[in-house]
């Protein structure tokens, strides 16, 4: 298999530079097939090496990065302090959050409402040294860090499988779909549950929920094993990482199964973000996926997603990725994954956040190796 990148990745902040390992090895170790060769031939992505821009700040395990309403900034949220510092789209540090309503953020997605913007964060789950305020909730802010709320009771021993109310426990990550309404994945490692569940925010009543029974990890349709990364598209087609199937399921809003992309090995699957190709009206599908043992290697892949809502299959080529290459992360001070993926709104960037390790966040740039 031809190696599309010849580059290098940051390290800590300080760290010298460490080379990718060859694609080869890399599928290799996956266990999984590597991607066409015309798909290689036609998309390929390079590593900005001047991202981020970062001086003085002081990276602690970024956990999530998400574009801002507007396309022209990027939220990071990260394990540490500040939990949440914006950076324009170059990599510039723009402004930081001061806040102590986070215990252990893990994912960051916005949501507009009458004409208003307003910030979701999953507080995961509470450190050693949490307060009664932290974890097992989703916690809502302005943009500019005042907390205005959260649905779920927060708390360190607060963690539970309820619907009525509602009670989380590894909570990850939050979408809305056209309606408004929110769609959350609720299951991390070694928590209580595996599911994904349909909310109303205005009044936090579950509509509806799909997972095994009691929420155990499971293999079937809408059913989950470590549920990370969800997004929803225009179509309100419902796309989930499913980290520790090593898929991504495809369901609509209203439950009908659509599709399964099992095209990772045995990769974790947790980095999941839909995006338009640049200079078309294709929507692509954005995923990493890492090595569940955390030693920093995985893969980054961009799938053609019909834009067609009536489409039988939102993936028609399957596996046959547009694009697909190796990552390999410098050892930090801990094990690293590549946790969370963000596109641009035209396709042309992809941002990685790199849990583990306090690594830099990545920026991967589009060049076209040929039409398409």
């Amino acid at each position: 298999m031809t190696n599309l990148f010849d580059t290098t990745l940051p390290g800590r902040r300080h760290s010298p530079l460490a080379r990718c390992a060859s694609a080869g090895a890399l599928f290799l170790l996956a266990g999984i097939a590597a991607p066409a060769s015309h798909a290689q031939e036609v998309e390929a992505y390079a590593l900005d090496p001047d991202f981020p821009q970062a001086g003085s700040f002081d990276f602690q395990n970024v956990s999530w990065t998400t574009l801002s309403p507007d396309g022209e900034r990027l939220f990071m949220v990260q394990r540490g302090n500040p939990a949440v510092s914006v950076w324009s789209l170059d990599g510039a540090l723009l402004s930081t959050w001061s806040t102590s309503d986070l215990g252990e953020p893990h994912s960051l997605t916005f949501q507009s409402a009458d004409g208003t913007h307003y910030a979701w964060i999953t507080d995961m789950a509470p450190p050693v040294t949490a307060s009664e305020s932290y974890g097992h909730c989703l916690k809502k802010f302005s943009l500019d860090g005042a907390y205005l709320g959260s649905i779920g009771t927060c708390g360190e021993t607060s963690q539970g499988t309820g619907l009525d109310p509602v009670q989380f426990d590894k909570v990850t990550d939050i979408a809305f779909d056209s309606s408004g309404l929110m769609w959350v994945t609720d299951g991390d490692l070694d928590g209580l549950n595996n599911r994904v569940l349909s909310i109303d925010p205005a009044t936090a009543t579950v509509l509806s929920h799909w997972s095994a029974p009691d929420n155990q990890p499971g293999s079937g349709e809408r059913e989950f094993n470590l549920p990370h990364a969800i997004a929803v598209d225009a179509c309100d087609r419902v796309y989930v990482a499913d980290a520790l199937n090593h898929r991504v399921q495809i369901i609509r809003t209203d439950g009908t199964f659509l599709q399964e992309l099992a095209c990772f090995g045995d990769l974790g699957v947790y980095g999941l973000s839909l995006a338009r190709a640049p200079g078309s009206s294709r929507l692509q599908m954005f995923v990493t996926a890492s090595t569940t043992t955390f030693t920093g290697k995985g893969i980054a892949s961009v799938f053609d997603v019909d834009p067609l809502c009536t489409a039988a299959l939102p993936v028609p080529s399957g596996c046959d990725a547009a694009a697909s290459w190796e990552i390999s992360l410098p050892q930090g001070s801990s094990g690293e994954a590549l946790h969370a993926a963000e596109a641009t709104a035209d396709g042309a960037a992809l941002f990685i956040s790199p849990l583990g390790g306090d690594l830099l966040p990545q920026k991967w740039t589009r060049s076209a190796a040929g039409g398409k």
